[in-house]
């Protein structure tokens, strides 16, 4: 197995601190500490922390695209969104970018039309099939359910 680059290295230790402490708790030099990286070499792939989320949030939301089987004898909407759309880190990212987005805009629009917008199309065809009525009511399914698991945190 090829060994990571360090600025893969660098992203994959950023997220859970992310995740953890927000965008403002989390520092370059907690990264740089966790990572076992120079601030130099931080530096040299990402110039300021608001490049390092974008990279964090492209690699994450790469990983977490749907990859929709649709089944409709046993798999249910509700499965779907439970175990792959709003999984728990899924939700903590998203308590991340509703509540410091602003500090890292470009970020925060990558990961609204390549992971928020790309699941409810993928959710609203699913419900469109398990329905068989054409048009559902998805997106407010959707809001209720990212609400709910949200308030938990």
């Amino acid at each position: 197995m090829a060994q990571r680059s360090k600025k893969e290295h660098i992203v994959g230790i950023a997220l859970p601190l992310f995740l953890e402490s927000g965008f403002k708790g989390t520092s370059i030099d907690i990264v740089v500490k966790q990572s076992l990286v120079s601030k130099p070499t931080v530096y040299n792939h990402f110039p300021d922390k608001a490049a390092l989320m974008y990279a964090v949030i492209e690699q994450w939301v790469n990983k977490n695209k749907p990859s929709l089987v649709f089944k409709s004898d046993s798999q249910t909407l509700d499965t779907l969104i439970q175990s792959q759309w709003l999984t728990g880190d899924a939700v903590r990212l998203y308590a991340l970018v509703i509540g410091e987005g602003w500090r890292f805009p470009e970020a925060t629009k990558l990961f609204w039309k390549q992971y928020d917008d790309i699941w409810r199309k993928a959710l609203g065809y699913v419900a469109d099939r398990l329905s068989n009525h054409g048009q559902h009511p998805v997106d407010l399914l959707l809001d209720h359910q990212l609400m709910n698991r949200l308030r938990l945190l």
